[in-house]
């Protein structure tokens, strides 16, 4: 049986003293994730390093992010968050002078200034500028031209909880040798991506946010055009074919996305995101979506009666995400989010407004005190 809300919540200690909304910048831990890491904990102070054991649940982690993203495991690599993923591309492909990248005005630094140090090399960046925070797929592939190598792009914007839809942004690709390069940390653990089903050529994930993992995990999806095409940056034993041959230098690169671990993997982080995937698998991907949007919907449906402006307001059901970003025409963001502090509600001060992104495990409750909490 799938995990409910409840039975969920019931994993989250902080949720007994916080109306805890603040998914799009940093999770808490469920105790499950906590009692994992633990566990390779205890056994590195009280016993041998067992390699084969680590790289046996190493190998499961794998499996299951496979699995939550409808894809082979022999395509994730793992990386400590997503900025290193994006980075593996940014450093990686064979650029030559004129290239260019297009991307989106707007987005989290992450997906930003690895595309701009490639200035350097005489690679040129362009963004397109979003309208009322929304991203009109077709008018961004018309900045794509011959010379344009990579599009970068999250599923959903931090700042406003735009939602892009990849499928149309594939299919206006189609036809052009531009790889699509995807940040998907605000999205996977919270909405459905499957990624048998959408064109992306490369996608980044750190497990702190939605995936309700720690920090310094994450992964990266490389699909087959980009791993014919991606370099290693870092090159280490893990990356080759045999690994375990310390002094038979052969540089035979692993045959699918492990070329781009390099060495000592982050164990307990790893094992704790594997546990993080394992919780979200049990609740079951469209059912966590449907509830994270409902929780969502509540909040843009609600403020507004309360003097608040939405960021960004969904036009159409596929542009909503579980970002919820707004603010008060009259009143100083950073004091209402002093306000909500105090009374236990956490969410996100972003500059001129504020944001909240509740989880699977919220309850109209935690909502209730963040309205509540809110002066009109």
């Amino acid at each position: 049986m799938p995990l409910t809300p409840q039975e969920m919540r019931a994993l989250f200690p902080i949720a007994t003293r916080y109306a805890y909304l603040d998914h799009a910048a940093n999770a808490p831990l469920a105790t499950p994730v906590r009692s994992t890491m633990d566990v390779y904990l205890t056994r590195m102070t009280e016993e041998p390093f067992d390699l084969a054991h680590w790289e046996r649940l190493r190998s499961q982690v794998r499996t299951r992010i496979a699995e939550l993203l409808s894809v082979g495991p022999e395509s994730i690599t793992f990386t400590k968050n997503t900025t290193a993923g994006l980075g593996l591309v940014a450093a990686g492909l064979d650029w030559e002078a004129g290239d260019n990248i297009v991307g989106i005005h707007r987005e989290f630094p992450s997906n930003i200034y690895p595309w701009m140090a490639l200035k350097r090399r005489g690679v040129e960046l362009r963004l397109y500028q979003p309208e009322q925070g929304r991203i009109d797929v077709k008018a961004v592939v018309r900045l794509c031209d011959q010379r344009t190598r990579v599009l970068a792009i999250s599923v959903v914007q931090f700042w406003s909880g735009f939602r892009t839809d990849l499928g149309a942004l594939g299919s206006a690709l189609r036809g052009r040798d531009v790889l699509l390069v995807v940040d998907a940390v605000q999205a996977v653990g919270s909405l459905q991506v499957d990624l048998s089903r959408t064109p992306v050529d490369f996608l980044a994930v750190g497990a702190q946010k939605w995936l309700l993992g720690p920090m310094g995990a994450g992964f990266a999806y490389v699909g087959p055009r980009m791993l014919d095409r991606l370099n290693p940056v870092i090159i280490g034993p893990e990356s080759v074919v045999n690994e375990r041959e310390y002094v038979d230098y052969d540089l035979t690169f692993k045959p699918g996305a492990r070329r781009f671990e390099e060495a000592a993997p982050n164990y307990a982080g790893i094992l704790g995101m594997g546990a993080a995937v394992n919780l979200l698998l049990r609740c079951g991907a469209p059912v966590v979506e449907e509830v994270v949007l409902r929780l969502a919907d509540r909040l843009r449906d609600e403020l507004p009666t309360r003097g608040y402006e939405l960021v960004m307001k969904p036009t159409a059901p596929s542009e909503r995400s579980g970002i919820v970003s707004f603010r008060h025409p009259r009143m100083v963001p950073a004091e209402l989010h002093a306000r909500l502090r105090e009374a236990g509600v956490i969410i996100s001060l972003r500059g001129d407004f504020l944001r909240a992104s509740p989880h699977y495990y919220n309850s109209d409750e935690d909502l209730d005190r963040l309205l509540e909490a809110l002066p009109q």
